[in-house]
């Protein structure tokens, strides 16, 4: 299962640790759902989460359903922006829909004392097998460019927020759809409202 699940998404807090630092930055591919849909996502996940008793849901400017990370760090530790462009040029990957339609807290209170923070998402029926055969493409060109890839595998999935409550799974009776017609390459900036777009490619090029 891919874990790259809070890509600065306004997800788990992260807790100062002596001798250890957290990346400000983060540079992925990932699918963006179209504004107005995004807004419709925000909205679900405050109303859920409050119903839950969990904070700091995902805001609209950063709901994505991630594909495959690149790196991670300060500003200007990325150098590989060039080659993250050329492997985005190399994909061939035809149109497809997806229905975001089930709603789901990942990872199981192990007892009354367990205060993890675990992510609750929207995971796929309708486009499941094309984001993962995307993944899967992507995966081969950056292993092929001499990058570092990731996990083998991924489950395709939307964050909406994290919280030590729970969930129980919920089939959506309106599930959140669209057209997925392009991929992108983004750089998240923890504290920042949306990512920035480094890279945008149609799909059924």
């Amino acid at each position: 299962m891919d874990m790259q699940l809070d890509l600065f998404g306004g997800g788990a807090p992260m807790l100062a640790q002596p001798g250890r630092s957290f990346p400000t930055h983060r540079w992925y591919f990932t699918l963006l759902p179209p504004p107005a849909l995004a807004q419709d996502m925000e909205y679900f996940a405050l109303r859920m989460s409050r119903r839950h008793g969990a904070r700091r849901p995902v805001r609209a400017g950063r709901i994505h359903a991630s594909l495959n990370g690149l790196g991670e760090g300060e500003e200007g530790s990325f150098d590989d922006l060039d080659t993250a462009l050329e492997i985005g040029d190399a994909i061939r990957h035809p149109r497809f829909d997806v229905s975001f339609d089930r709603l789901i807290t990942w990872g199981r209170q192990t007892g009354r004392g367990d205060r993890r923070q675990r992510p609750t998402v929207l995971t796929c029926t309708t486009g499941q097998r094309e984001v993962v055969a995307l993944h899967a493409s992507l995966r081969r060109e950056i292993l092929r460019h001499g990058l570092k890839a990731g996990a083998s595998s991924t489950v395709p999935h939307v964050t909406l927020w994290y919280g030590t409550g729970s969930v129980s799974e919920l089939l959506l009776t309106r599930p959140f759809r669209w057209s997925v017609r392009q991929f992108w390459l983004v750089r998240t900036t923890l504290g920042e409202p949306r990512p920035e777009c480094l890279g945008e490619w149609q799909l059924g090029r």
